[in-house]
């Protein structure tokens, strides 16, 4: 991420701990996004844990005319972009999704209002949890020739606001205890530490600098981290390390 990156999630991260509803929190998410090029976004938890259904736990800015009509035509249930592997975790454009052959008529249908209503060419961060709940932030660029672009420049944003976003907006949804006692001490306070460090867009030599440890020490508990978490990239274990309530930031 650039230094505007991070004075943006900086702000971001700020509004949302100031916000009480889901109104402003809606608010929060949508202008911060409209200020970095994208129209619409939508917020959706899919499923909470113990549940094996879907939610109609949406915050959005799509006009509530075509959220009314999406629920009323049932397109919840038949969402091709809901229903595309409930284990994906990682980022995806809407079209890379679906398989367009393979379409009943009611998600085809569904598929040209939405385009209609200026709903299309989305593109979708999962947040999965710990058990089995799952949320998805998904974003439409404003100049939709440019989105993959826009998209490709601010992924890593996009990503960590995601997780922010879906803990101040899902937590009073979910289970308290998600996380057992020793979830909470996987993480050594060092590689929290780095961690940290690596969600402000740090790189491994100004962490080193600014902790005065080695850079091969960063990489080091950078590396364990990633090893405790499954994880295959730094980004990667913020993200995994946020949404299991390993992290604070």
């Amino acid at each position: 991420m650039t230094s505007g990156d991070g004075k943006v999630l900086a702000s971001f991260v700020g509004a949302l701990g100031a916000v009480t509803s889901p109104a402003d929190l809606t608010t929060v998410l949508t202008d911060t996004l409209a200020t970095m090029g994208f129209r619409h976004a939508c917020y959706h938890v899919v499923r909470l844990e113990g549940t094996g259904h879907r939610l109609p736990y949406v915050m959005h800015n799509y006009g509530e005319s075509w959220a009314e009509h999406y629920f009323k035509e049932g397109y919840l249930d038949v969402d091709p972009i809901l229903q595309s592997r409930p284990d994906r975790i990682l980022p995806f454009f809407w079209r890379d999704a679906v398989e367009v052959e393979s379409l009943s008529k009611l998600q085809i249908r569904l598929f040209e209002e939405a385009a209609d209503a200026g709903v299309r060419e989305g593109y979708s961060v999962p947040i999965p949890g710990m058990h089995g709940d799952y949320a998805t932030l998904s974003v439409i660029a404003d100049d939709v020739k440019g989105g993959d672009a826009l998209v490709a420049e601010k992924a890593n944003l996009l990503h960590l606001m995601a997780i922010y976003f879906d803990r101040r907006a899902r937590s009073p949804l979910i289970n308290a205890n998600m996380t057992s006692r020793r979830q909470k001490t996987l993480l050594s306070p060092r590689e929290q530490e780095m961690l940290r460090w690596t969600a402000e867009g740090k790189t491994s030599g100004e962490i080193s600098s600014i902790v005065r440890i080695s850079v091969k020490s960063v990489e080091s508990h950078l590396e364990n981290a990633k090893r405790k978490l499954g994880t295959y990239s730094k980004t990667h274990a913020v993200v995994v390390a946020l949404t299991r309530g390993l992290l604070t930031m």
